[in-house]
């Protein structure tokens, strides 16, 4: 394992090293190593810089780690409407899992793009004229488990060991998942999900006491949460509460109970939990209280810059907001100094801590071509993912890059490894398209107690279709029909 760190370290190094010193490079400097191709944005540089010889036999040191077999097809085909492996804008390098696929198996990655909105019918279509696509994006958790009994998928427990060296630390994660006695989604990599965002100089400014301290002192729950707004929030004033587009789920998942999951196997709902009916009350309450920015009042635009003019409290995102030029961040959350994030807020009444949880996974097409392909290539992208020594080489990437403060590059992998600790998904979002829609709904569905709407009347309309439409998705799975 020492020596696995110790390799993986180096790689990890060479490789993101690399990538930041394309994107500090002048034109003159990039023009010797770099070629230029054309996307529907602009004209872009592209690195296409070789390894040198000393990273290259770092890379072959790698891939003795990966299990020792030949690949007889070395191509595997990726359908997308994005490709993170290639080389495909300024300063951005091919992936570092895909070198190590090239290297260890002489393997490639074809991209076959498509379009957001018209993936699933694309790829259906593929399916069905036979083209051997092998994989693509599974994390959205959009497509599955709906996917499977649409014949879309198949499963990966014959090309990959989830006991070994390699998967074990993700092991937990994909049994999550694990439908019917198979495994469809590849999990390869839990990450955080959504945080609350807040400028210190409007906390400091009320009287409050920081929510990054109270989180430091366990003292980070819906309670401190909600008074703090109920303190705050004064809409005559022009001072608004909680902002954002995600809100409902990320709040909700904090019971650690999702509303839809999968349990021995099949498809259940949770609306009778206990914790679950908890969170619904107590979301509803934020509303009732006049907490939540009426979008209506604002033609139904969120205002995340309010944060930076002191005139709202909080905002509910993913991590992303913040991660990238600090002009563009601070223009909207105030300078950096003030900014800052925390975890969403803990149930007080949870045996844990539990947060959403984002996720990294991919998906075995149906018919695909190369199989045993993929599950080589998922486990490069395990090797890229395990190395210890990657820490310092982000952060200087988020200080020097994303102009982050320490504290927040320290918070954000608390969060990160909280996270991994106790992760909960909800997979609402791929069940049957008529499931779905009721589920999801802001006024029939889970969403509804955000919107000021009593969880128990809410559920008890809901949970007959919901049980039915369960039933039926079961039976289909059971039934194998759907694999003819």
């Amino acid at each position: 394992m020492k020596k696995f760190k110790r390799i993986l370290s180096g790689v990890t190094a060479l490789a993101m090293a690399g990538s930041l010193a394309a994107c500090g490079s002048s034109d003159s400097e990039t023009e010797e190593t770099t070629t230029e191709t054309t996307t529907t944005a602009a004209t872009v540089a592209i690195n296409t810089e070789p390894l040198s010889e000393d990273d290259q036999n770092t890379i072959n040191d790698v891939t003795e780690l990966l299990p020792d077999v030949e690949l007889e097809n070395k191509t595997i085909k990726w359908f997308s409407f994005y490709d993170p492996f290639h080389a495909t804008t300024a300063g951005n390098k091919k992936a570092l899992s895909l070198e190590l696929f090239e290297t260890k198996y002489g393997g490639e990655i074809e991209y076959i793009p498509t379009t957001w909105a018209k993936r699933f019918d694309d790829l259906s279509t593929m399916i069905l004229g036979g083209e051997g696509v092998d994989f693509i994006a599974g994390g959205d958790l959009d497509s599955f488990p709906k996917g499977v009994t649409n014949g879309m998928f198949q499963p990966v427990d014959d090309y990959i060991d989830y006991d070994s060296e390699l998967w074990k630390d993700v092991k937990d994660v994909n049994d999550m998942f694990y439908l019917n006695g198979n495994h469809y989604l590849i999990a390869t990599q839990a990450t955080a999900g959504a945080v609350v965002i807040y400028n210190r100089q409007t906390i400091n400014e009320n009287g409050f006491d920081d929510p990054a301290e109270l989180f430091a002192e366990g003292k980070w729950d819906w309670n401190a949460f909600k008074d703090m707004l109920l303190a705050y929030v004064d809409n005559d004033a022009g001072q608004y509460g909680l902002d954002g587009w995600f809100n409902e789920m990320p709040l909700m998942l904090t019971c650690g109970v999702p509303s839809v999951e999968i349990r021995d196997g099949l498809l259940v709902h949770n609306f009778y939990d206990p914790n679950l009916e908890r969170v619904m009350n107590f979301m509803r309450d934020l509303n009732t209280n006049g907490l939540v920015l009426d979008k209506n009042l604002f033609n139904w635009q969120t205002h995340i810059e309010y944060i930076g003019e002191g005139k709202e409290l909080f905002y509910i995102c993913g991590l992303y907001t913040l991660e990238g030029a600090p002009d563009i961040w601070t223009a909207t959350y105030g300078d950096a100094e003030d900014v800052m994030f925390v975890p969403m807020p803990k149930d007080p009444e949870a045996d844990n801590y539990y947060l959403p949880a984002g996720l990294d996974a991919y998906m075995l097409c149906k018919g695909a071509q190369n199989p045993e392909g993929v599950a080589r290539f998922m486990e490069c992208i395990l090797a890229a993912n395990k190395d210890e020594g990657t820490k310092e080489i982000t952060r200087e990437n988020y200080l020097n890059t994303y102009g982050w403060t320490e504290e927040m590059f320290e918070m954000r992998d608390t969060i990160n490894e909280m996270t991994r600790e106790h992760p909960v998904y909800d997979l609402h979002t791929g069940c049957p398209t008529d499931m779905y829609n009721i589920v999801d709904s802001g006024e029939t569905g889970i969403r509804a107690s955000f919107y000021g709407i009593d969880w128990a009347s809410v559920r008890d309309s809901l949970v007959g279709a919901v049980d039915i439409m369960i039933d039926e998705f079961n039976a289909t799975l059971q039934s194998g029909e759907y694999a003819e």
